[in-house]
């Protein structure tokens, strides 16, 4: 059920009408079930980059739509990175939403790969977003080859 803004100017002895009630009724059933949309992608494999600029990770898949009615959403990621040479690795992870880098230059998160595997995650909150189709591509940016391996994920939700 979608919310119906509520009758105000009630003007004294004026009778409640089945519409006034239903109206009423729709807007509690839209309170207990707000509308949230919700996109996820795992990946089922290994995935290799080394790319001097913000690159998509997994443009297949790792891009991901959802329709909001419009108000904050939550990003998230997490996944297990291995560097892809002796080198120490530095890398930045940032979100792309509709065509615009959130993270500016550094991205929204950095971090190196020291040793042999490394657990990166975050959750990055994006209020006031519009209704509509909105579309949110997780990149990054590495010195040196590295690896993320499969079962990472990456999802939004609206909130």
């Amino acid at each position: 059920m979608a919310w119906t803004t509520p009758k105000t100017d009630w003007n004294t002895g004026e009778l409640v009408t089945a519409a006034d009630v239903n109206a009423i009724g729709e807007n509690l059933v839209a309170l207990r079930h707000p509308s949230t949309a919700v996109a996820a992608y795992t990946t089922a494999e290994d995935i290799n980059v080394h790319s001097g600029e913000f690159a998509d990770i997994d443009s297949a898949n790792l891009n991901l739509t959802i329709t909001t009615a419009g108000g904050d959403v939550l990003v998230h990621f997490h996944g297990v990175f291995i560097r892809g040479s002796r080198n120490y690795t530095e890398n930045r992870l940032d979100i792309v939403l509709d065509g615009d880098q959130q993270g500016g230059e550094d991205g929204l998160m950095r971090f190196g790969v020291y040793d042999d595997r490394r657990t990166i995650s975050f959750t990055h909150l994006i209020q006031g977003l519009s209704a509509g189709s909105h579309t949110f591509k997780l990149q990054w940016r590495n010195s040196n080859p590295v690896r993320v391996y499969a079962g990472a994920q990456f999802w939004v939700r609206e909130i």
